[in-house]
């Protein structure tokens, strides 16, 4: 049996109770952490009273033979932040178990995806999904930028994830690595006096509604999501009016 867990935003205490009894009963506990940062591990070690095993990309992608063996005659959960099926990864770890004849459950949790709806944006309003990463020698995408301008043409808001390495990007960084392919292409994507949305997930949420400009020039607790606003309808006017600051 493969189970995969989804662990929520934040912390443990983002586990549904089912998530938590699963993980009970399970022989074989593996952990993710890389295409979210999670704060709960310990805790939740001590929690569940079981070994946790934090496993790499490779372990679910290119090596996930090993997990999928073990699954065939054990209990294995998987144990992803958010909602486990939000990363393709994930999706191809189910579709492979079931190629091999192995029973699977999913046990959701809440997700950015639907936490974003905190901000008063209309959930159907959002485009395609992009993710700011840090530049590497030879490596700067200009993707996020044609996802940003893609969505404005069709009145979409794009919610904009920021990298994950050895720390976590911060939502000035993200707007600066937009800023900069703006000066460069001059597509009028984006601009300093544009609003935007910061949104923030520890223990509570932390949203903040205001230019680029000011943006750029403030700290924010991370790890952190930019949203880049479409065409807003009357009542979201009315809601990202509570978070502009003053």
């Amino acid at each position: 049996m493969l189970y995969l867990i989804g662990l929520g935003l934040y912390d443990e205490k983002d586990i549904t109770q089912r998530g938590l009894d699963t993980i009970k009963k399970c022989d074989k506990l593996y952990i993710e952490l890389y295409t979210s940062k999670w704060n709960g591990l310990e805790k939740l070690r001590e929690v569940s009273g079981k070994d946790i095993v934090e496993v790499k990309r490779s372990d679910l992608e290119e090596n996930q033979k090993k997990i999928l063996d073990e699954a065939k005659s054990k209990k294995v959960g998987v144990l992803i932040p958010g909602d486990p099926l939000v990363a393709t990864t994930h999706i191809d770890l189910l579709i492979q178990a079931k190629k091999n004849g192995i029973k699977t459950v999913v046990i959701h949790a809440p997700s950015i995806y639907s936490a974003v709806a905190e901000t008063g944006l209309f959930i159907y309003k959002f485009g395609k999904t992009t993710t700011i990463p840090f530049v590497q020698e030879g490596y700067k995408p200009e993707s996020p930028y044609d996802t940003i301008k893609q969505n404005r043409e069709n009145g979409l808001h794009t919610l904009c994830l920021l990298d994950i390495k050895e720390k976590l990007m911060a939502p000035s960084e993200g707007l600066k690595y937009l800023l900069e392919i703006e000066d460069r292409r001059k597509e009028r994507v984006i601009s300093e006096d544009d609003e935007v949305i910061v949104f923030s997930m520890r223990e509570r949420s932390f949203i903040i509604y205001d230019k680029v400009n000011n943006i750029l020039n403030r700290d924010f607790p991370t790890p952190a999501v930019l949203i880049i606003p479409g065409k807003l309808h009357s009542i979201e006017e009315e809601a990202l009016s509570c978070w502009k600051t003053t």
